[in-house]
């Protein structure tokens, strides 16, 4: 993500990288900008649906090892020629770099969200935009255990800038950190490896928190504290091959050696992206990410050789180098465009192509009329642009404040929203509110948690909903979900304390009812710890699914809860393309797995019958949703599924509609009749 400087001797960075102002200069950093450009569109295919990428991921710790790389030769070059470091001018630089495009991607979120959001969209979404502005989004995205490669989920447009958060957190310690390793240590190899020991620490701490299940995968992929180890071996090999305290270049390899060490670490980058997978363990939980990075710094240690090497001149094509020179704006807008231009329709190639194209355009043209323009002259250089360019700032201007005021309206939003909510039973009475109300608590996954965040509670006054649900969560925990024979997901320890604090929850809010709700994973295979693999039609998972509602219902009970109701699970119909590859071959070969969760009559049968026995009403979502077991993809209308397994906005809140009295009349019967 560079771009070139002003003319003369003064250097500039861009995205981590700097770029001197000479030819020379500039071809010698053409290779990283190169490998950024390869990068990106590794990542951006990945996410356009290119699933044989999966590892491209892999691709963001290579630009946290760039931007170590380069922001550490930069000011340790600052630090041997003046003796000082300038907080002041660097925090200058950064903000030229990466402010601009990302107010325009932060503006583009919020004024669509208000046009078009939910009422729950535009509370995330308004959070995720002020969390990206104060740059600490990786930290809210672990707060609500965010799962960057969960498929079934509908994601933030602004979960990318993560990234960002890291980076300027980084950032905003650089300069300190170099100037004490620049004053206290004299020697270059001795200030390398103080860098390259903290990336260790991180490296050990990483594995300390540990890979376990996919609950854990927030923390971990998105933590300031694991991701350090790129950012530091970045900063390492650049402290390394930096000048010394009196201004030296270190003593360069044959080139022979050169090669060899920057072609390792191309291919080991390169074999990353069709190796890895979402859930790989052993990349946290064994240095993977740390060995990754090395291959990165291997790479940007040749890509500064002033000698004219092949890997050089391959990188250096200058398509490339222009996408990497693109890559921030590439990177930014590519994501929002995704999910507002899905085109389901068209073929994937199709869809992903148009994507692509659209994405090079518009990042083309921030990088030309606003990032380039602002990075090297400030603001005043884009309000001295020709005439037909000096109406933007004033037009963004204008459109931030409606945007604000749009958000700030939102609760009228809402009711407005409330008033045009389609009944799911077509001429049922209006709901009228009870005088005294009754608090619900209700357990599930990201199924309720997501219908949760659609509930009109200002209908529904009397009907106080108390979440304890947890996205992920499987009912039994004395297994592993099995979504196919390597991709095995053992019980979160957020779940885990979501079963144990069930009672306590409970009773701290004194609520009347229970409400389970079926969960797409228990139909799914499990895999015991013994290793043997059970399912429905096996004795042994069958009392153990039924042994966990039991523990469940005493606990509710013994919590002073009056009724314990369950959910059934309603029917689905999945869509292949949303599926990675390795999950599509899997499921091709056994139906079965699909057939349990597209239609889980069996399931259902056997929870009906353990609530029949146990005093547990049964909602009947199943009978509602696919009266004689057939898929309704629309239900008057409303577009009932946003994905394969959660409603959309308008889906639930029709789904409340016959939901929420069904709830509370059932929690009011049945307390009447024992009181």
């Amino acid at each position: 993500m560079s771009e070139p400087g002003r003319r003369g001797p003064r250097t500039v960075t861009g995205g981590g990288s700097a770029v001197g102002s000479t030819p020379r200069s500039r071809a010698r950093y053409a290779a990283i900008d190169g490998y950024r450009g390869l990068f990106v569109i590794l990542v951006m295919l990945y996410h356009f649906g290119v699933t044989a990428l999966a590892g491209g991921w892999v691709g963001i710790n290579h630009f946290f090892v760039f931007s170590g790389f380069l922001i550490s030769r930069l000011l340790v070059k600052e630090h041997a020629r003046t003796g000082r470091i300038s907080a002041l001018r660097f925090y200058i630089r950064r903000a030229r770099r990466i402010l601009p495009a990302m107010f325009v991607l932060v503006l583009a979120v919020v004024v669509h969200t208000a046009l078009t959001g939910s009422l729950a969209q535009k509370k995330q979404y308004g959070g995720d935009a002020f969390a990206t502005l104060g740059f600490f989004l990786n930290w809210r995205l672990i707060s609500r255990n965010d799962q960057y490669f969960d498929m079934f989920s509908s994601p933030s447009p602004l979960r990318h800038c993560w990234t960002l958060a890291v980076e300027e957190q980084f950032y905003v310690l650089a300069p300190f950190i170099l100037l004490a390793v620049c004053v206290l240590v004299r020697r270059r190899i001795r200030r390398a490896l103080v860098a390259f020991a903290l990336a260790a620490a991180s490296t050990v701490w990483t594995a300390h928190l540990g890979y376990h299940s996919i609950g854990d995968q927030a923390r971990l992929y998105y933590g300031t504290d694991t991701r350090a180890q790129a950012l530091l071996v970045g900063v390492g090999m650049g402290l390394l091959l930096g000048v010394d305290r009196r201004g030296r270049e270190p003593a360069q390899l044959s080139r022979s050696a050169t090669h060899v060490l920057a072609w390792i670490g191309f291919l080991v980058s390169l074999g990353a992206i069709f190796v890895l997978s979402p859930t790989s363990a052993w990349v946290y939980n064994r240095g993977g990410m740390l060995l990754f990075a090395l291959g990165a710094a291997l790479m940007g240690f040749a890509a500064i050789d002033q000698r004219n090497l092949l890997i050089n001149r391959i990188f250096g094509w200058r398509p490339l180098v222009y996408l990497g020179r693109i890559s921030y704006g590439l990177y930014l807008y590519h994501w929002p465009i995704h999910l507002w231009l899905p085109l389901h329709a068209l073929p994937e190639v199709v869809a992903g192509g148009i994507q692509l194209v659209l994405t090079l355009v518009v990042a083309a043209l921030s990088f030309r009329y606003l990032e380039l323009p602002v990075l090297q002259g400030g603001v005043r250089a884009v309000l001295r642009r020709p005439r037909w360019i000096r109406p933007v700032p004033a037009v963004a201007g204008v459109t931030a404040v409606l945007c604000t005021a749009s958000l700030t309206l939102s609760t009228t939003a809402s009711h407005a929203e409330t008033r045009g909510t389609v009944q799911l039973v077509a001429g049922a009475p209006a709901y009228v509110p009870r005088a005294t109300p009754i608090t619900v608590g209700m357990f599930g996954d990201s199924v309720p948690n997501k219908m949760i965040q659609s509930y009109p509670a200002s209908t529904y006054r009397d009907l106080h909903v108390l979440d304890l649900t947890d996205p992920g969560c499987d009912l039994v925990l004395d297994s592993s979900v099995q979504w196919t024979p390597t991709q095995i997901t053992p019980p979160a320890k957020s779940c885990i304390a979501a079963h144990r604090d069930l009672g306590p929850r409970l009773h701290e809010a004194h609520a009347r009812a229970l409400t389970i709700f079926a969960g797409p994973t228990w139909p799914m295979p499990h895999k015991r710890k013994d290793g043997t693999v059970v399912s429905l039609s096996d004795p042994a998972y069958r009392k153990s699914l039924l042994s966990e509602l039991d523990t469940m219902r005493k606990a509710a009970l013994d919590a002073g809860v009056q009724q314990v109701q369950l959910v059934n699970l309603p029917c689905r119909a999945p869509d292949a393309y949303l599926l990675p590859d390795v999950y599509r071959a899997y499921l091709s070969k056994h139906p079965e797995i699909t057939a349990a969760g597209t239609d889980p009559v069996v399931l259902n049968n056997l929870v009906t019958t353990w609530a029949h026995q146990h005093d547990v009403t049964v909602i009947d979502l199943y009978g509602r949703l696919c009266p004689g077991g057939s898929y309704r993809p629309k239900i008057h209308g409303v577009q009932l599924y946003a994905d394969d397994m959660h409603f959309t906005p308008a889906g639930a809140r029709m789904v409340w509609t016959w939901l929420a009295p069904t709830i509370r009349d059932d929690a009011l019967r049945t307390s009447t009749s024992r009181g």
